[in-house]
């Protein structure tokens, strides 16, 4: 599916094994599709997708030592600047504080899962954080956040600055060159 959404700059793609969990948390359905189709690279020129390898995995790129980082950076913005101006829309920090990370842009947003509200499948909203201004639902699917984002008029209700929609490309990129 993904292949078809998608250009793919090159052949040679790391894609994940049959590691379906981060700790306890469900990895959903349509993320685990994709990391098994096309993997570990950069998604619409902006964000890179990790691929889990396990918690005791070596690589720093690894879903697991990604998604443990961005939870700490969370956790020290839930208690540090507790005040933040896009705390004060409702559900925010519950958002957070429940937060399963799983991509970084090259702006400084992160995407992550809120995994208080898996549906029938295994879904679970995903959401993007900006924290200089806010956080915006993004896809209630990972193929959805792709659809939203590369669509002219939804990718400004996620991603405030963009003038454009972002392209439907994939780049992959090596573990051991990355």
């Amino acid at each position: 599916m993904y292949k078809e959404l998608l250009n793919i700059s090159a052949t040679n793609l790391t894609t994940a094994r049959d590691i379906t969990q981060i700790g306890s948390f469900e990895i959903p359905p349509s993320y685990l599709q994709f990391v098994q189709e096309i993997g570990f690279g950069r998604l619409l020129g902006l964000f890179l997708t990790y691929i889990p390898m396990g918690e005791n995995s070596l690589y720093c790129d690894a879903l697991e030592q990604r998604n443990a980082h961005w939870k700490g950076i969370f956790q020290m913005y839930l208690e540090e600047y507790p005040d933040m101006l896009f705390f004060e829309e409702p559900d925010n920090k519950e958002r957070l504080a429940n937060a399963e990370p799983f991509l970084f842009s090259e702006n400084g947003e992160v995407v992550f899962w809120d995994s208080r509200f898996p549906d029938a499948k295994g879904e679970c909203p995903i959401y993007l954080v900006d924290f200089s201004i806010g956080i915006y639902l993004a896809g209630n699917t990972f193929k959805e956040f792709i659809l939203n984002l590369t669509n002219e008029t939804k990718v400004k209700t996620i991603l405030k600055f963009a003038e454009h929609p972002l392209l439907k490309t994939f780049e992959p990129l090596s573990l051991e060159t990355y």
